[in-house]
């Protein structure tokens, strides 16, 4: 497998992007993370499938934002590149839950000091050492903030958080529901159907939601609205759900 992320024009992110495939270390640690989270705990993906799609997203979020006129948060205090903060939301999403190769309670904590020690690599040779420590401070605030317990001040961070979030269609459910483990989390996760990211009419950002039923409420309402409230992206974003066709039953019987 390799990291399919559209880096266009940013040639740092390029070279990063390179780095990143090519980093045998990083791409066992993922493999550890599911080790853990699928293999023990019987949850779901945490590893290399979920983190490429919250950079995708967090990528997209953030492009957005620029593109209707809002300034990364890595330009407007340190002077810095567009581009960068492009690299500050995809290291952040790719590096962000790798921390539970220690644990997944507190593993937002745990992928700090993991991710300070891949990040020195994957940013040498493109950046100065100061801006390495620019980078840095950004890459971890953006990470830790993933978590419900920190909020984000800076735009980049926002857009993971959401991001995070947001890998929440049915796939997500699928391992958990398949192993027997029957939850409000994994039910809800297999009726969200689809979720549609584009400009908004009246912000710059519309998530519509597609649910095939209205177990996905709790997805909505739970888990993805908390992420949105915090992010401090709120002005920024709109959210609207519905549901598309009527599904059979997702369980025929459950038991307390």
């Amino acid at each position: 497998m390799v990291l399919n992320i559209p880096f266009k024009e940013n040639k740092k992110l390029e070279k990063i992007l390179k780095k990143v495939n090519s980093n045998v270390e990083l791409w066992q640690y993922w493999d550890c993370v599911n080790v853990l989270a699928v293999d023990r705990m019987k949850y779901n993906d945490h590893g290399k499938t979920h983190v490429a799609i919250v950079s995708n997203i967090a990528l997209k979020l953030l492009r957005m934002l620029i593109d209707s006129g809002v300034v990364p948060s890595i330009v407007e205090n340190y002077k810095m590149k567009k581009e960068d903060a492009e690299i500050v939301v995809v290291l952040a999403s790719l590096l962000h839950d790798v921390g539970h190769v220690v644990h997944r309670k507190e593993h937002a904590k745990f992928s700090i000091p993991i991710a300070s020690q891949l990040l020195d690599s994957l940013l040498k040779g493109i950046y100065s050492k100061k801006e390495i420590v620019i980078l840095k401070a950004e890459i971890l605030h953006a990470m830790i903030c993933h978590d419900k317990e920190f909020y984000p001040h800076t735009i980049e961070a926002g857009c993971v958080r959401v991001a995070d979030s947001l890998d929440a269609k049915k796939g997500r459910a699928r391992i958990p529901f398949d192993s027997g483990k029957i939850t409000i989390h994994s039910v809800s996760a297999l009726a969200i159907k689809d979720i549609r990211i584009k400009k908004g009419k009246s912000k710059p950002i519309h998530i519509e939601i597609v649910m095939g039923n209205s177990a996905g409420i709790f997805q909505i309402d739970e888990l993805m609205k908390s992420k949105i409230k915090h992010s401090g992206l709120e002005e920024f974003i709109e959210v609207t759900a519905h549901i598309e066709g009527e599904e059979e039953k997702i369980i025929t019987e459950f038991r307390l």
